[in-house]
């Protein structure tokens, strides 16, 4: 049988594979599984794809490939490439469906609510319940399983959520039309301490809140 050959190094750089890769395509693999808590193995055999005497042949200590192993490779290769490209539309459209089946009427993701109102996502998280960093002057907070939950680990937030963060944006917007305190002073015992900026107007809205709690009681 007369033909082009090729030695073991040119296949592997053709098709970009290992020796001990080329080796399995020659004599096969058997891998054993286990198929039970007690360890029981069971052997799966894959046959070769390359066979002795037709595809490649020793030449002393030399393996020689003929034609016919690049074309066997060649359509292994072209299989393995298209099957990669249709499990991929099939895997994102499982990722969709789930997540469609993850929310009902009225649910949201964070990343979702954060794209429509125009919002971070660290501040939507700052107003839940059981945040460490919520905002001083909102009391409005987001409520667990009132106006979020959880649903496998993700936080999703319920209508009522999406009204409350729209009212802290209000706030926001307001605030951006006050003058911040250029500089407050503020007395403790006998030491003045000064504030300037964002932390005088924190201070100011803590004095107001208060205030406002004193005369409701009142």
């Amino acid at each position: 049988m007369s033909g082009k050959t090729y030695n073991s190094k040119e296949i592997c750089e053709m098709f970009n594979i290992s020796a001990p890769r080329l080796l399995q395509f020659r004599k096969g693999q058997s891998v054993n599984v286990k198929t039970s808590k007690e360890g029981a193995l069971r052997t799966y055999k894959f046959e070769a794809l390359l066979e002795e005497g037709q595809d490649w042949y020793w030449d002393g200590s030399e393996v020689v490939f003929r034609q016919s192993s690049v074309t066997k490779l060649s359509k292994r290769k072209i299989y393995n490439k298209n099957r990669d490209n249709n499990a991929e539309p099939k895997e994102r459209k499982k990722r969709e469906n789930k997540k469609e089946n993850l929310l009902k009427e009225g649910e949201y993701t964070v990343q979702e609510i954060a794209d429509r109102l125009d919002i971070t996502v660290q501040k939507i998280y700052a107003l839940r319940d059981i945040s460490s960093n919520k905002p001083v002057s909102y009391k409005n907070y987001l409520i667990q399983n009132q106006d979020w939950r959880y649903d496998d680990g993700k936080v999703i937030l319920l209508q009522t959520a999406k009204e409350k963060i729209k009212g802290y944006i209000e706030l926001l917007k307001d605030r951006e039309e006050v003058p911040k305190a250029k500089r407050i002073a503020i007395l403790i015992g006998t030491k003045v301490f000064h504030l300037t900026g964002e932390a005088a107007f924190r201070v100011i809205d803590i004095i107001e809140d208060d205030q406002a709690r004193r005369k409701v009681k009142q």
